[in-house]
């Protein structure tokens, strides 16, 4: 038997701002089961950038993230605006938090990153030949210091499981453009 979809019944907003909705929802099972006190999170979607330059080399970015508490390393990224196509949000972010531009962006895939509780998806994208065209213009919750780093190392490390990233995002990224580029064959 396959599942099937269960039914909302009602929502009530918690908490609500432009960056994070939650929600207490109460839902009906297709075996008419009621599950109450259920939380589900509506965030917005997010683009995230792998910008390749021509020395094979990836900026990445150096930040606070309240979430962990601590400074990590990650990919460029950054929220998809409402009316925002994601190309053009990840170009955007791009060149606001590392100053690079590439040529033209590729979509390597999309997922949800938490689908249990979160609405959201995230775009990942290529950016071949990219190159410090500008300054950051960070906004006034960012403090972003950015690094080159030779790709094929933080791939490696990735698969290697000896990666200084912890975030899921800028992994599973970056292996998806190691499996583009064949880096590694098995």
């Amino acid at each position: 038997m396959s599942p099937k979809k269960w039914e909302l019944k009602s929502q009530r907003i918690v908490y609500e701002n432009p960056f994070v909705g939650i929600f207490e929802d109460t839902l009906l099972r297709p075996d008419g089961k009621l599950v109450e006190n259920y939380y589900s999170v509506r965030r917005r979607d997010a683009a995230f950038i792998i910008a390749v330059t021509q020395e094979q080399e990836i900026p990445l970015v150096y930040q606070y993230k309240n979430g962990v508490k601590d400074l990590i390393w990650e990919l460029p990224a950054g929220f998809i605006e409402e009316v925002e196509e994601p190309e053009k949000a990840a170009a955007r972010e791009l060149l606001e938090e590392t100053g690079f531009q590439g040529e033209k962006l590729e979509l390597l895939g999309k997922y949800a990153p938490n689908p249990s509780i979160s609405n959201n998806r995230n775009f990942v994208f290529l950016a071949k030949n990219a190159k410090k065209v500008a300054e950051q213009k960070l906004d006034s919750n960012e403090d972003i210091e950015v690094r080159l780093f030779p790709l094929k190392e933080v791939v490696e490390s990735i698969r290697e499981q000896k990666s200084q990233f912890v975030d899921l995002q800028s992994q599973l990224s970056l292996l998806l453009l190691g499996l583009k580029l064949g880096l590694w064959k098995n």
